[in-house]
């Protein structure tokens, strides 16, 4: 397993296209994941858009209690500290601070499921992802290109394609089925 670099991210999202996070020494996050985003930080692109947007005049709670709240949702207590990363596609990307487990929220779902075991694996992705896209634009084989990134990604963590409804796999899917 190779170790996410800030220049590998910046690499393939560019200098605007990648976000840091502050590094609050009293935050509940663990050191690795702390450490991370705040030195590689996470991807921002169409695909998967941060919450921490600071040009944002009236940005958002970046919990995940008050923020749901705005939408007269409820939040398990367990879970309100958690950290909202930002929107993939149309599900809301959190945190656990505690196991550094990235989680999606589906649009419209109460319930979460693990998306990635990490915030590096999770960039880690994001990157193959922007590979297969850029590649996918210069008439490749979509369905080489599918299996490729399936490969690439398995192997650094298979929490993505855990689930049969998991935003990768939905991705996937439409990616096959030429709706991107």
């Amino acid at each position: 397993m190779s170790e996410v670099t800030p220049n590998e991210l910046t690499r393939a999202y560019g200098l605007t296209g990648v976000v840091y996070f502050p590094h609050y020494s009293t935050s509940a996050l663990e050191f690795h994941t702390k450490n991370f985003l705040s030195s590689t930080g996470v991807p921002h692109d169409e695909i998967f858009t941060s919450r921490a947007d600071v040009n944002d005049p009236e940005p958002d709670p970046i919990e995940l209690g008050p923020l749901l709240e705005l939408d007269d949702q409820k939040c398990p207590e367990e879970r309100r500290d958690w950290l909202a990363l930002g929107y993939l596609r149309t599900a809301l990307i959190a945190l656990d601070p505690r196991s550094g487990m990235v989680h999606a929220y589906p649009e419209g779902e109460l319930e979460s499921h693990p998306l990635h075991r990490d915030v590096e694996s999770f960039a880690f992705c994001m990157i193959e992802f922007k590979k297969l896209r850029d590649a996918k634009s210069a008439d490749a084989d979509v369905a080489l290109l599918v299996q490729d990134f399936r490969e690439s990604v398995t192997a650094h963590d298979s929490t993505p394609f855990r689930y049969e409804d998991s935003e990768w796999n939905l991705v996937l899917d439409e990616i096959r089925d030429g709706i991107w």
